[in-house]
């Protein structure tokens, strides 16, 4: 075994699907969250009337020169006392989608479908600012100051409009405002209140962020079989950009030979060039850059409307170590995910949901199987045959056991497919997928291939032994 193909091997059988909740293997939504609303119930009395509609004129203008790459308009809007790290964000916002810029031959500016902040709800009691804060703007001429929580729905778009077609994501924070005469500006965000905790439910743990959060974005359209994808990227990572951009077409066509067509067909693909980045785009640890080559993350999952919401493949610093017939591998078997989203379950196990997209990404790259998986070949030689399907926690990114798990799952899919054909091995994906307990999901196992489980892990194993004498 080369040390190329290890570290190929490394990159590959660990790239991950996450929900944007948290690290978790295709996972999905429970349910489709309700759509938020600035109306309340209530009425508002005048004074709140007031600053709704002053405030909501602000987010309005915030909008434009953000989506715009306006810094001087957004200079204007922006409080002469705002913190210097909530500027430089708004700043880092609007460079995003700003003409100007140093983005190599990365591709354009983001030209997104949809930018637009308005007012969230605020579920619980008004929220103060500190002492300090109150008596700094009190000092400028401020009358009024406002804590409340915002929603920015947007669209990803690309480097040219419409770019990829995508339903509207949404993300919440909270930010502060403070009123001097008829105009409001942007203060900060809610850290500034007395009680930083937001008002809104959101879940736990780093909060979900735009890719416009990094310096340095880059956008690029990509032409696949579904329209339009596009190929997000940030400094660093320019061989990684020109090489998924080739390979983003045949990649979505060798999806579609084994799953079929009906599925978006495109996809966004972020390349991130540092640890911080990529953390912060799926919400994970940085520490997991050191042996992922990429995620797919997502917003949430409507299931009225049978959507996706904010779907992206983010692909770490690592990718740019890969060749190109590696890289090849990873967006196939992340695409698959991409694919396979709505009709996988939370609790599918992760020997399918990992080991068919790896087996998807795989086909035809290896002459051998110790070429596809060295360390399952290595134990398999040793007399250390898998005794069952690998469970669910040996998938860990931070796992000693993560390469065999992944390599058993991988395999376990090839030996279907090769027993039974490709047909059977989707059927399999599509039963199974669907969770449930261990009695269902085994009659889903019999009921796609004729077999049962048990009979089949005795099987595989023998094929194992086979393949590597």
């Amino acid at each position: 075994m080369s040390t190329h193909r290890g570290n190929a091997a490394l990159a590959v059988v660990v790239a991950a699907a996450v929900s944007i909740g948290g690290l978790s293997a295709c996972s999905a939504a429970d349910d489709a969250s309700p759509a938020s609303s600035a109306a309340s119930s209530t009425p508002l009395n005048p004074f709140e009337q007031q600053r709704s509609d002053g405030v909501t004129a602000l987010l309005d203008q915030l909008s434009s020169v953000l989506k715009n790459g306006d810094t001087a308009g957004l200079d204007a809007l922006i409080d002469a006392s705002a913190p210097a790290g909530f500027r430089a964000r708004m700043h880092t916002i609007a460079s995003s989608f700003a003409a100007k810029g140093d983005r190599d031959k990365r591709g354009g500016p983001l030209s997104a479908s949809t930018f637009s902040y308005r007012l969230a709800p605020n579920t619980g009691s008004e929220r103060l600012l500190g002492a300090d804060w109150a008596s700094r703007l009190e000092a400028q001429g401020s009358t009024d100051t406002w804590v409340n929580p915002v929603e920015l729905s947007y669209s990803l778009g690309g480097e040219h409009s419409p770019g990829l077609a995508e339903p509207v994501v949404t993300l919440s924070e909270t930010m502060t405002f403070a009123r001097y005469d008829d105009d409001w500006k942007v203060v900060g965000d809610g850290t500034l209140a007395l009680d930083p905790t937001p008002t809104t439910i959101a879940s736990p743990g780093p909060a979900e962020v735009g890719p416009w959060e990094y310096r340095g974005l880059a956008a690029s359209d990509v032409v696949t079989a579904g329209g339009v994808s596009t190929v997000l990227s940030y400094p660093k990572t320019d061989v990684t950009v020109a090489n998924a951009r080739k390979i983003l077409p045949a990649a979505v066509r060798a999806v579609d030979e084994f799953w079929g067509d009906g599925w978006q067909r495109r996809a966004a693909v972020v390349a991130t060039g540092d640890s911080a980045e990529f953390a912060g785009l799926t919400r994970t640890k940085a520490a997991d850059t050191t042996v992922a080559a990429a995620a797919t993350v997502f917003s949430r999952i409507d299931k009225q409307a049978r959507q996706v919401i904010g779907q992206r493949i983010v692909l770490s610093p690592n990718a740019g170590s890969l060749s190109e017939p590696a890289l090849a591998v990873v967006l196939r078997h992340e695409l698959m995910h991409v694919a396979t989203r709505l009709i996988t379950a939370e609790n599918a196990p992760l020997w399918l949901t990992e080991g068919v997209p790896e087996y998807v990404g795989r086909r035809g790259t290896y002459r051998e199987f110790v070429d596809a998986a060295p360390e399952l070949a290595a134990a398999v030689a040793g007399g250390d045959v898998p005794k069952t399907l690998p469970a669910d926690s040996t998938f860990a990114v931070d796992s000693d056991a993560a390469r065999v798990a992944y390599q058993s799952a991988w395999s376990f899919a090839a030996f279907i497919a090769d027993k039974f054909g490709d047909a059977k091995l989707k059927a399999l994906y599509v039963g199974v997928a669907k969770g449930g307990d261990t009695p269902t999901q085994d009659a889903a196992i019999r009921s796609a291939v004729g077999q049962d489980k048990s009979t089949l892990v005795t099987q595989w194993q023998a094929w194992l032994k086979e393949k590597v004498r």
